[in-house]
């Protein structure tokens, strides 16, 4: 089984459309302690990060079974617009700043992936550590529309900016305000499902 190291429901909706097995463990870290001036490095650092934590939290809990699991997925994205890297919004005067200058502006979408899972042995069998992985970071071009300002006032206080990396979300109320895109759709939802389906063919049977 496979385990999902984000509380994003956006990524877990995503997962869902696969019928794929897994379970949600979210890490605990603090990701503003992982610094890096090089956005495609701090997206991957961050979800290395999280999955190196969920692989320490599984082996310390009662409630759940280290042997069921095979393999980690953690994800972190984040918008860079103008040069300048975009989290969550802080607050709402935060994201009302943010989308006064997006609008008719374009920027990238990072989305960091870090999977993690147990070798496959010749007898059929897989290890017991989560020896293996690989990472990637995928980006995709965002362009925004022209927004009044009635608009981004209501958009800002519908509080969907508030959960999404860049402040606003393609499979929500955001999407009215997206011009185009270029690369992935699902990637700036949170998990790139072209990648997942490549990733998941790299190991075999690991439902198993």
């Amino acid at each position: 089984m496979l385990i999902l190291a984000s509380a994003s429901k956006a990524r877990q909706n995503l997962l869902d459309q696969l019928s794929y097995p897994y379970k949600v463990i979210v890490s605990e870290i603090n990701e503003s302690k992982i610094i890096h001036s090089d956005i495609n490095h701090l997206v991957q650092l961050i979800a290395q990060a999280k999955a190196e934590n969920v692989i320490n939290k599984i082996r310390n809990r009662n409630d759940v079974n280290y042997n069921d699991f095979n393999a980690i997925l953690a994800c972190d994205s984040l918008f860079e617009f103008q040069g300048e890297i975009f989290g969550k919004p802080i607050n709402e005067e935060d994201a009302l700043y943010r989308w006064r200058r997006m609008s008719s502006g374009n920027g990238i979408l990072y989305t960091g992936y870090y999977f993690s899972y147990k070798q496959l042995r010749k007898d059929g069998n897989r290890d017991n550590h989560f020896s293996c992985f690989f990472t990637d970071v995928i980006s995709t071009k965002i362009e925004f529309d022209r927004l009044t300002n009635e608009e981004i006032n209501w958009y800002v206080k519908t509080k969907e900016p508030m959960n999404c990396a860049g402040g606003f979300a393609l499979e929500g109320k955001g999407s009215m305000f997206i011009k185009k895109i270029e690369g992935c759709y699902t990637n700036v939802i949170g998990l790139s499902l072209p990648w997942l389906r490549d990733s998941l063919k790299k190991i075999d049977d690991i439902k198993k």
